[in-house]
């Protein structure tokens, strides 16, 4: 009995290391955001939003969300992290699904004022054969009159300034979108291209630099 429970224990910390040690993640790909505002409805779609998951324990992780613009309302929302969100982590797929209806409050600083965000994370998943992350949010940001509603589906990028190892290192990168048309170095357009095979985001002039 006292070797299984050791063996457990052993496992436990292996698995708590490794989460240590984790690398965050980054996941790029079209979002939409929606809310009711004093009687009005107001929604917007986006091509592209990068979120970040950075992993903690075997249970927890950080999910860092986009700042986001609703140009219907003239409102600018800044980038902030859902603290130690809550997760189980399935051993056979190494998928993670979110625990659902996780209430989220969090306080970021913009221009030395304290700004207060709470609200919902409906639910989130990332799914491991794939790549892909997605999540259903909503919350309220400071004063603002009313709540958004933000969803997501995004698939793993590798963002500009990481090295990414290819089969060949002498050979030059090819840099291409996400239908296959050749990518001119010169562009300062962000989105998500081909580099390689491999989906990453950035601008061209950054990731062929």
């Amino acid at each position: 009995m006292k070797k299984i429970l050791f063996l457990m224990a052993g496992i436990a910390a292996c698995l708590h290391l490794t989460a240590q040690n984790h690398e965050p993640m980054y996941f790029a790909g079209p979002s939409s955001f929606s809310g009711v505002f004093m009687g009005i409805e107001a929604s917007q779609e986006n091509k592209s939003d990068t979120i970040r998951f950075a992993l903690k324990t075997n249970t927890t992780g950080d999910i860092t969300m986009p700042a986001v613009s609703f140009n219907a309302m003239r409102l600018t929302i800044p980038s902030f992290t859902i603290h130690d969100a809550t997760f189980d982590f399935d051993a056979t797929t190494f998928s993670s699904v979110f625990t659902p209806e996780q209430t989220i409050s969090e306080t970021i600083t913009v221009d030395g004022t304290e700004k207060k965000i709470s609200g919902t994370l409906h639910e989130a998943a990332y799914v491991n054969a794939d790549k892909t992350f997605s999540l259903k949010l909503t919350y309220t940001y400071g004063s603002m009159p009313g709540s958004i509603t933000y969803v997501i589906n995004a698939a793993y990028v590798v963002p500009a300034g990481i090295d990414i190892p290819t089969a060949d290192r002498t050979a030059p990168a090819t840099l291409t979108d996400l239908y296959g048309r050749r990518v001119e170095k010169h562009s300062q357009r962000e989105g998500i291209y081909l580099l390689d095979g491999k989906k990453v985001f950035g601008s061209p002039a950054e990731l062929l630099r």
